[in-house]
C-alpha cells in the first residue's frame, strides 16, 4: 500500500510538470512561416479566456497546416486536452499522429512518453514497455525525462531494470518530498532482490545512489549465511560510493557486524577481568558536556525500579558526589509509568529536545515503543531491558544489560579451564527462565569440550526436590535385584543407628561397599563434577540441603545472578559452601570504580545501589565518555558507541556487539566459608 501510494503521487507530480513543459520553444532545423506562426498563435490566444475554442484552433491548425513544424507542437496540445477530460482513446490517437506524421520532430519522444502513461493507466503493460522502447531519452528536457524515468520503473518486468530506473527517477528529483517516497520505493524493491540481483543493481547503477545501499543488503544477506569472505568487498565497495543519510547509519553497523563476524564469535571469556581492564588507561568522563534523557517508569508498580535507575544516570552526570564541577551535563527526565505508549511518546519528546542519547527505558513492552521512537528520530537509546531482540535492526538502539548467555559461557569457562571439571549435571525449573538456561548451558559445555551427563527438572512451585535429585543420581532406573539391593543396604545402615559408634561406623562402610547384582555400583552415583542449578536464592537454599540429604554430593554447585543475595549464605550455610555463581554487579568488590560508585550512591540518596542503579550509571556513562572525547552530535555518539570494546563498567567489562547488544563480562563470585568472594 505504502509503495502504491507513493509511485501515485510521484507520477501525479511528475504530470504535472510535463504538462506544463508541453509544447515550449526549441531550436528547429526549419522554421515555420509567417503565416503558420500568425495561425498557432492565434490558436492559443484563447486558451486562458476559452479553452475549447483553442482546441477547436489547434484541430484546424492541423488539419490545415500537417506539415509545418508546428503540426506536432499543436497536435501533443490536444492530447492534453484529451488527457485532461479523461478521453484516453482521443490522446493516444493524438499523440499517435505526432509519431507517424513527424517521427523526427521535438515533440516526438515526449509524446510517446505520453503514450505509455496512458498503456500504464489501462493496464497494457506490454505496449507500454513496447513503446518505451522507442523513446530517446536524450531528446527529453530534464522535466520530460523525470516522467520518462517514472514510466520505465512502471513499465519494467525486470526487477534489476526496475531498481536501476528507481536510482534514474531519484537522480533526477530535486523535491525533498518526492524523493523520501521514491526511497521508500526503493527499499521496498531491494527487499525483493535476491542477492545476486543485487549487486547486478549495483554494478548497472554504477556510482549512483542506490547502488550503496544495494551492496549493503547483499553484505548483509551474505553475513546471515554466514559468509564474511563475501561480504567483505561488498562492504569495501559500498564504504566508497554515496549513500542517502538515512543508510550511512547501516554502513556502520554492518562494517562492525563484518568485523566482529572475520574475528569469530566473541568469548565472553576472552574479554578483560574488571581488574584487568582497569589496570589500562581508563576513559574519563571529564570535561562532559552536554544534555541526555532518561525514560524509565516513575509511577506504577515499577517506580522503584525506575527510581533507582534514574539516581544511577544522575550519579554519573555529576549531579552529585566529588564529582561536581568536574562535567557539565543536562539531564532530561520522563516517567513511562511502565506504559509502552508513554514511553514512545517520552521519547519522542526528548528527541525534539537537544538531547544527544537517551538512557532507558526497563520493561519489554516499554522498550520495544521506545526503541521504534528512537530510531524514527535517530536519537540512540541505551535500553536498560532483559529483551535481546530490542536493538535487532535498529542501529540506533543498544541493549546494556548483561545477557544470560554471557552468565553460562563465564561460568563453564571456569569450570573446565580452571577446575577441571568435563562432566556436568543440569537441575532446573520447568518455566521458560529454566528451559532458556538448559539450553543455553548445554551448548556451552559442549562447545567447551565437556559431557552433560545427567538432567533432571521439577515444578517450578516446588519445595520437595527428592524426585528430580534421586533421578540425577541414579536411582530412576533400577532392575528389581538392584532395588532388593538396596533394600538390603538400607537395613544395614537402619541397625547401624542402635550400635555403638565403633560398630556402626563398620556396619555403614559395609553398607556403603555393597554392589549391585553384576558387581555395579549402586546409587547414589555422583558421576558430575558439577552441577548447574538456574534458579533464585530462596529456591537454591532449599535444593542445597536436599542434595547433602539425599547423599548428591561431591559436585561443584553453579549458578547464576539469581543467587546473588544474603540469604544464600545464612540460609544455605556449609550447603552451598565451594559453589560458584556469576553477578551483574557486585556491591562488596573491592575495585576502586565500584567501590567509589556504591559509597557516592550511598552519601547521595542514603541508601545502597542495586543493580538497576548500577547498570543505568554504567550506560550513562557510555555516552559521557563519548562526550567528553567532543563527540557531541547524535551521530557522534551513536557511532563511539557502537565502538566500544572493553569498557570497564561497575557492572563488568562491557563490549558492543554489532547487533547493538552489550558484550558483558559479568562478576564471578564463589562461596567460601560462608562468604562471597569474587574469583577475579
Amino acid at each position: 500500500m505504502t509503495t502504491r501510494r507513493a509511485r501515485s503521487a510521484v507520477g501525479v507530480a511528475l504530470a504535472a510538470v510535463a504538462l506544463g513543459c508541453a509544447g515550449a520553444p526549441s531550436p528547429r532545423a526549419r522554421q515555420a512561416s509567417d503565416d503558420e506562426t500568425r495561425a498557432y498563435a492565434e490558436a492559443l490566444a484563447t486558451l486562458v479566456d476559452d479553452p475549447a475554442a483553442t482546441e477547436r484552433a489547434l484541430d484546424r491548425f492541423v488539419t490545415e497546416h500537417p506539415q509545418s513544424v508546428l503540426a506536432d507542437d499543436a497536435a501533443a496540445r490536444l492530447g492534453e486536452f484529451a488527457v485532461a477530460r479523461g478521453d484516453a482513446d482521443t490522446a493516444l490517437r493524438r499523440y499517435g499522429w505526432v509519431e507517424q506524421n513527424h517521427p523526427d520532430g521535438d515533440r516526438v519522444d515526449a509524446a510517446r512518453v505520453e503514450m505509455v502513461r496512458l498503456e500504464l493507466a489501462r493496464g497494457n503493460r506490454a505496449a507500454a514497455a513496447s513503446r518505451m522502447r522507442r523513446v530517446r531519452l536524450s531528446r527529453l528536457s530534464s522535466a520530460e525525462r523525470r516522467v520518462a524515468f517514472r514510466m520505465l520503473v512502471d513499465s519494467s518486468d525486470d526487477p534489476v531494470g526496475k531498481l536501476r530506473w528507481l536510482a534514474r527517477v531519484r537522480g533526477a528529483e530535486t523535491d525533498e518530498d518526492v524523493l523520501a517516497l521514491v526511497d521508500v520505493e526503493i527499499d521496498e524493491q531491494i527487499t525483493q532482490l535476491d542477492r545476486p540481483d543485487l549487486v547486478s543493481a549495483a554494478d548497472q547503477i554504477g556510482r549512483e545512489i542506490p547502488a550503496g545501499r544495494a551492496l549493503l543488503e547483499a553484505a548483509d544477506r551474505a553475513l546471515d549465511a554466514g559468509d564474511a569472505e563475501t561480504a567483505q568487498p561488498l562492504v569495501h565497495r559500498a564504504s566508497r560510493l554515496p549513500l542517502a543519510a538515512a543508510y550511512r547509519a547501516r554502513l556502520t553497523t554492518v562494517s562492525e557486524r563484518l568485523r566482529l563476524q572475520e574475528e569469530g564469535p566473541v568469548d565472553v571469556a576472552a574479554l578483560p577481568t574488571l581488574a584487568e581492564a582497569l589496570a589500562r588507561i581508563a576513559p574519563s568522563v571529564d570535561g562532559a558536556a552536554g544534555t541526555i534523557g532518561v525514560v524509565v517508569p516513575l509511577s506504577g508498580r515499577f517506580a522503584r525500579f525506575g527510581e533507582e535507575s534514574l539516581q544511577g544516570v544522575l550519579l554519573a552526570a555529576g549531579v552529585f558526589g566529588d564529582s561536581v564541577g568536574s562535567r557539565r551535563v543536562r539531564v532530561l527526565v520522563r516517567d513511562t509509568g511502565g506504559r509502552p505508549e508513554s514511553a514512545a511518546l517520552a521519547v519522542r519528546e526528548l528527541a525534539a529536545e537537544d538531547v544527544v542519547a537517551i538512557v532507558g527505558p526497563l520493561l519489554k513492552g516499554e522498550c520495544e515503543a521506545a526503541a521504534g521512537a528512537a530510531e524514527d528520530a535517530g536519537v540512540p537509546l541505551l535500553a536498560l531491558t532483559t529483551r535481546e531482540e530490542v536493538a535487532a535492526w535498529r542501529p540506533h538502539v543498544f541493549r546494556v544489560r548483561t545477557r544470560p548467555e554471557e552468565e553460562v559461557q563465564t561460568l563453564v569457562h571456569h569450570a573446565i579451564g580452571r577446575l577441571g571439571a568435563q562432566r556436568f549435571a543440569i537441575l532446573y525449573p520447568r518455566d521458560s527462565y529454566g528451559l532458556g538456561l538448559r539450553r543455553l548451558f548445554w551448548r556451552a559445555v559442549e562447545e567447551q569440550g565437556g559431557r552433560i551427563v545427567g538432567v533432571a527438572s521439577y515444578d517450578p512451585d516446588a519445595t520437595d526436590f527428592k524426585k528430580p535429585i534421586r533421578r540425577l543420581v541414579g536411582y530412576s532406573f533400577l532392575t528389581p535385584e538392584e532395588k532388593e539391593t538396596l533394600k538390603e543396604r538400607a537395613d544395614l545402615e537402619r541397625r547401624a543407628r542402635r550400635l555403638p559408634a565403633e560398630e556402626a561406623a563398620a556396619l555403614r562402610l559395609e553398607a556403603r561397599e555393597m554392589m549391585g547384582p553384576n558387581e555395579e555400583p549402586l546409587p547414589p552415583i555422583v558421576d558430575f563434577d558439577a552441577l548447574f542449578i538456574p534458579e533464585s536464592h530462596d529456591k537454591v537454599v532449599l535444593i542445597a540441603p536436599q542434595l547433602a540429604f539425599h547423599e548428591a554430593v561431591g559436585a561443584t554447585l553453579l549458578g547464576t545472578n539469581g543467587w546473588y543475595h544474603r540469604d544464600l549464605i545464612e540460609i544455605g550455610r556449609e550447603h552451598v559452601d565451594g559453589a560458584y555463581f556469576t553477578a551483574h554487579y557486585h556491591a562488596e568488590s573491592g575495585l576502586a570504580p565500584v567501590r567509589e560508585f556504591a559509597e557516592s550512591f550511598e552519601r547521595a540518596f542514603g541508601s545502597p545501589p542495586d543493580v538497576y542503579a548500577a547498570q543505568a550509571y554504567d550506560a550513562a556513562n557510555l555516552v559521557l565518555v563519548q562526550l567528553a572525547r567532543d563527540r557531541t552530535t547524535r551521530e557522534d555518539v551513536r557511532e563511539g558507541v557502537l565502538a566500544v570494546t572493553s569498557y570497564p563498567g561497575v557492572t563488568g567489562v562491557i563490549r558492543m556487539g554489532s547487533d547493538g547488544n552489550a558484550r558483558k563480562r559479568p562478576f564471578l563470585l564463589r562461596v567460601e566459608r560462608r562468604r562471597v568472594l569474587p574469583v577475579e
